[in-house]
C-alpha cells in the first residue's frame, strides 16, 4: 500500500493535485503516489528519502566511479555557449520537431535527465509528466531566451533529484521512460535501463535518443576524426570547452547491443535528420524472453 505522506484534503487527493514539499518544488498528488526509495524500491514519502532546498533529493551515487563533477562543469561550459539566443533555441526546435512527430509519446511520461523538461514542448499537455536529474538545481538556471522559444519552461513542473541507475519510483509505473542526451553520461548505462525496464508497465516503451560514434554508417567523418585528434591538444593548451564529459561513446551497434543486453527488443529506430546520421532516437518495449 502507497505510504500518505502527509495529511490532505479531499481536493489534494486528486491524482492531479499540486502538493508543494516542504515550501519548495511542487509535485502532483500521482508523482507522490508512485514514489520509491531509490535502493529498497519500497514506497516511502518525500520525508523518508530527505529534500534539498524544498526538492526530494533522490541521488545516489556510485562512489567509487567518475565522478558528476566532470559533466556538471561540461554542462555549464554547453549551455553558455553552445545555445544562447532566441534564434539558437528556434533552430533547436526545428531541428527536434520530426523526432516527436514520429515518435508520439503519451500517458504517463518519465523523462531521465530531463533537467527543465524541455521536451515537453513537443508532447500533449495533458500527459503526466515527471523529470528526474542530478542536477539539483537545474530549474534555478534556465536562460530567459530559452524560456522564449520554450514556453513550457514557464509552467509547473514535477521535478525529482535523482540518477538514472536508482530510481525513486515503484515498478511498472510510466508508460514511457524517455532518456535523451544523457545515457553517455551516467556510470553505469547497463543500470540505468534496468532500472527503466522496472519503471516502465508491461506495454511501456523506452525512447533513447543519443549521438553515435561512426553515426549510421559506423565510420567516422573525416573532420570528427580531426576534432577528437585535436580535442586533447586544445584541452591542455586552456580550451576548456572541447574538453569531453561524455563518459562513453557508444557506436550505433554497440548501442543497440547495450538495450538488448538488459532486456528490452527494439521496435523502431530514426535517425534525426539535422544531425545527418548522427544521432538516432531508439524505440523499445520491454521483451518478455
Amino acid at each position: 500500500m502507497t505510504t500518505r505522506p502527509i495529511n490532505m484534503t479531499d481536493d489534494q487527493r486528486s491524482p492531479q493535485a499540486t502538493i508543494t514539499i516542504k515550501q519548495g518544488v511542487a509535485l502532483d498528488r500521482w508523482v507522490l503516489d508512485i514514489l520509491a526509495d531509490p535502493l529498497t524500491k519500497l514506497p516511502t514519502t518525500p520525508n523518508e528519502i530527505g529534500t534539498s532546498g524544498g526538492v526530494i533529493d533522490a541521488r545516489r551515487f556510485l562512489r567509487n566511479t567518475i565522478g558528476f563533477v566532470q559533466w556538471d562543469d561540461g554542462q555549464s561550459a554547453y549551455e553558455g555557449w553552445e545555445r544562447s539566443t532566441i534564434e539558437d533555441y528556434k533552430n533547436e526546435v526545428d531541428g527536434v520537431v520530426p523526432v516527436y512527430d514520429h515518435i508520439r509519446m503519451y500517458g504517463r511520461i518519465l523523462d531521465v535527465g530531463g533537467g527543465a523538461g524541455s521536451v515537453r514542448h513537443f508532447i500533449p499537455p495533458d500527459t503526466q509528466f515527471v523529470s528526474v536529474d542530478p542536477f539539483i538545481d537545474c530549474l534555478d538556471n534556465i536562460p530567459p531566451a530559452k524560456k522564449v522559444v520554450y514556453p513550457c519552461l514557464k509552467s509547473h513542473l514535477n521535478f525529482i533529484a535523482a540518477c538514472a541507475e536508482f530510481l525513486p519510483f515503484q515498478a511498472a509505473s510510466f508508460d514511457w521512460v524517455h532518456m535523451r542526451s544523457m545515457l553517455d553520461h551516467v556510470h553505469s548505462p547497463d543500470l540505468a535501463l534496468i532500472e527503466a525496464r522496472r519503471v516502465l508497465k508491461p506495454a511501456g516503451k523506452l525512447v533513447i535518443g543519443l549521438y553515435v560514434d561512426g553515426g549510421k554508417s559506423g565510420r567516422r567523418a573525416i573532420d570528427r576524426q580531426l576534432k577528437e585528434i585535436a580535442r586533447p591538444i586544445l584541452t591542455t593548451i586552456g580550451f576548456r570547452r572541447f574538453k569531453d564529459h561524455h563518459l562513453f561513446h557508444p557506436t550505433f551497434n554497440n548501442l543497440e547491443k547495450i538495450i538488448l543486453d538488459n532486456g528490452f527488443k527494439i521496435d523502431d529506430i530514426y535517425w534525426q535528420p539535422a544531425w545527418r546520421d548522427t544521432v538516432c532516437y531508439i524505440t523499445a518495449t520491454p521483451s518478455t524472453d
